[in-house]
């Protein structure tokens, strides 16, 4: 009977004793469980926080960081900047740019641009300034030293000259330009309108100037300038220039033109 009782025993002890090392393992398999569901997202909080996502104050121009990626043109959005930031640029090429002044967007002695002012020759026609004395558009800019400077060229002389002249004279253009302190903003041709197409005396196609705007990109990328695609923010559904932006001419802008093209210039700024 004690013999019996014993075994007895044995069994409960055995028995309870495999129970606590089943409730010990099962217990230390849940910590793990929950060990890891609170560890994951800080792991992907790790792997997804990287600084082509973190926007940040940029310590000596308060400006907000541009997101980082390989090919930087055509410049992406950035946080929209303050007006304040135009103080620190300065605006070259043809009527375009010189509306610019004539609307009160920038100053005069920020804009170094003509009326008829094309790429082939900047370079060498002279800009008359307001006292009446003359200089070449580099010069002014180079004497400013401009952080940043945005050259809208590319419209006049097109129907006259390849893309390969255009861009080898707007090279030109660009070497004369002191980029020591200066960055460089190429700003793509503006569409024409659907009239304007369709002129007569002188038609101006929209397709020539997605074409000249395609090479444009290119030359940016190979001579490390930033590229600006204002054409497509200025398109209507059917790819010409939005009546409500355009003067009668079909080219020109307005002021609700020039408002759009200030705002595309102060959220598409690229941030070292």
């Amino acid at each position: 009977m004690s013999s019996f009782s014993d075994r007895k025993k044995k069994k409960e002890i055995k028995y309870r004793m495999s129970f606590v090392l089943l409730f010990i393992a099962a217990s230390f398999l849940v910590c793990f469980v929950l060990y890891m569901r609170e560890e994951t997202p800080d792991e992907e909080m790790r792997q997804n926080d990287s600084p082509a996502q973190t926007v940040r104050i940029d310590e000596q121009g308060d400006l907000p960081a541009q997101v980082s990626r390989d090919t930087d043109n055509p410049v992406g959005e950035c946080l929209k900047l303050d007006i304040s930031y135009l103080d620190r640029c300065m605006f070259a090429g043809d009527s375009l740019m010189v509306g610019l002044g004539s609307y009160g967007f920038v100053p005069e002695d920020r804009i170094a641009a003509g009326v008829g002012m094309s790429v082939m020759d900047i370079g060498t026609k002279p800009l008359t300034e307001a006292d009446g004395s003359e200089l070449l558009a580099a010069e002014k800019i180079n004497a400013r030293s401009p952080e940043n400077l945005y050259i809208l060229l590319g419209l006049n002389m097109m129907e006259s000259f390849t893309d390969d002249q255009l861009l080898a004279a707007y090279g030109d253009f660009v070497n004369s330009i002191d980029r020591t302190a200066t960055e460089v903003y190429v700003i793509s041709v503006p569409p024409v309108t659907s009239e304007r197409e369709q002129n007569e005396d002188k038609p101006i196609l929209n397709a020539d100037i997605d074409r000249f705007n395609a090479d444009l990109l290119k030359f940016a990328d190979d001579r490390g300038l930033h590229y600006l695609d204002l054409n497509s923010v200025m398109k209507d559904d059917e790819g010409f220039f939005m009546l409500e932006y355009a003067e009668e001419d079909g080219i020109h802008f307005k002021k609700a033109a020039y408002e759009v093209f200030i705002d595309y210039i102060l959220t598409h700024v690229h941030i070292k």
